[in-house]
């Protein structure tokens, strides 16, 4: 049971990590098994609410550090909403990127790394106090889940 709960975890930061690729949207249109692991792909970004509330609960969050967690909470619930609807963007894009020039294909691969990037790097601003706050157990913790370490 724990073991999947760890997956859960370490499946949100991952997916927080690295979203649909533009080479990866260009496949969907090659083929429904494409298309339907690509639809999989974005519903990764759903149940946010549940991945938080099992990442608290592992962490053992304390009331001290409640406006921390708030904060990371606040920005990853964020995070993944704009991925979600980045994934979404994606599949649009993948119709039109196996007939786009190679310049075109880059520029839409630019664009999305910057975004996710961006995302990346507010998510770490909101980290830092968190991590800072935890004890030596959470922090142990947190890099066990959130990492997938074993």
């Amino acid at each position: 049971m724990k073991s999947s709960k760890l997956a859960i975890a370490l499946a949100a930061l991952l997916s927080l990590l690295s979203p649909v690729s533009a080479q990866d949207a260009g496949a969907i249109g090659q083929g429904g098994a494409t298309t339907a692991r690509h639809g999989m792909m974005c519903r990764a970004y759903e149940r946010v609410d549940g991945q938080l509330a099992y990442i608290k609960t592992e962490l053992k969050i304390t009331a001290a550090q409640e406006s921390q967690w708030n904060v990371f909470a606040n920005v990853f619930r964020g995070n993944k909403e704009k991925q979600h609807q980045s994934c979404k963007v994606a599949q649009e894009q993948s119709r039109s990127m196996m007939a786009a020039s190679l310049p075109e294909s880059i520029k839409i691969k630019e664009d999305q790394l910057s975004e996710q990037l961006e995302a990346l790097r507010v998510l770490d601003a909101a980290l830092q106090p968190l991590y800072a706050s935890l004890s030596k157990e959470q922090k142990k913790t947190a890099d066990e889940i959130l990492k997938g370490a074993p």
